[in-house]
């Protein structure tokens, strides 16, 4: 796997480290020597332990998209879920009407998140912004120009929206750690681009200029329509699936709208 040319050095050595974490994970949890004698209750202990970091939805797909990886490459590939939905991160069915490449999808976010890390500016914005959108289920315009700034009333916290379509700011109450962290991804990386507003944008961009910089970043590292994962694919994904995660989270059926919530 550490072979694939198809894919940069820097995912391909990431893939490899996500690999290596999960064999060192199932070794030491259930004492597997040989990794054909993988099972699919292995896959889904390695899915709780992940969702018991309280990472993000966004990172534990990632996760699982190389444990996928793996196992079909060992000729095992069925004793994975197909969605990453079953696994508690939320994400459309790979069979749904979006027919949205989630692998790919995946391949492009960490390396996003690796040239973040990295000090690549737009892509330290797409990551910060990815991250608010997969948290909160914010729209792309949203995500670009909402600081991390959290009001306290009858002590609950909560997040005001910018970039709503109408114009009006709205407000969404802050209940999960994903959230959280969502919100101290923002506040850093507004402060490493110097933005004076608290956004994640650079501020020699204004938001127009922002989204072109995001789209035209996401198609140059192979996210197109042809492979079925163009931005476009990516926003729908991430704003389905989280919308369907705070839906739950709220107690509600997945029919319910989260426009009740919000208050303008």
């Amino acid at each position: 796997m550490g072979k694939d040319w198809s894919v940069g050095k820097g995912t391909r050595e990431a893939k490899l480290q996500t690999i290596q974490r999960f064999a060192e994970f199932v070794q030491q949890k259930f004492g597997l020597e040989r990794i054909e004698n993988l099972k699919p209750g292995h896959v889904q202990a390695y899915a709780d332990n992940l969702r018991e970091q309280n990472i993000s939805a966004r990172t534990g797909a990632n996760y699982m998209a190389y444990v996928r990886d793996l196992c079909q490459a060992i000729g095992k590939g069925g004793i994975v879920a197909k969605d990453n939905a079953t696994y508690g991160f939320g994400g459309v069915p790979r069979q749904n009407p979006l027919n949205v490449n989630h692998d790919k999808i995946a391949d492009i976010q960490l390396q996003l998140d690796e040239k973040a890390a990295n000090g690549d500016r737009i892509s330290m914005m797409m990551s910060a912004s990815a991250v608010m959108r997969d948290a909160f289920g914010l729209r792309q315009e949203e995500a670009l120009l909402t600081p991390a700034k959290v009001t306290v009333r009858d002590g609950k916290q909560y997040l005001q929206v910018l970039g709503a379509k109408g114009g009006r700011p709205r407000e969404l109450e802050i209940r999960t750690q994903a959230q959280r962290s969502a919100l101290a991804r923002v506040a850093e990386t507004a402060k490493v681009l110097s933005n004076a507003n608290g956004r994640p944008i650079p501020p020699e961009y204004n938001l127009k200029d922002a989204m072109k910089a995001e789209s035209k970043e996401w198609h140059r590292l192979g996210g197109t329509r042809a492979v079925k994962a163009n931005m476009h694919a990516q926003r729908r994904l991430a704003e389905g699936a989280t919308k369907t995660q705070i839906n739950r989270e709220l107690g509600h059926g997945n029919h319910r709208s989260l426009g009740s919530y919000a208050k303008s």
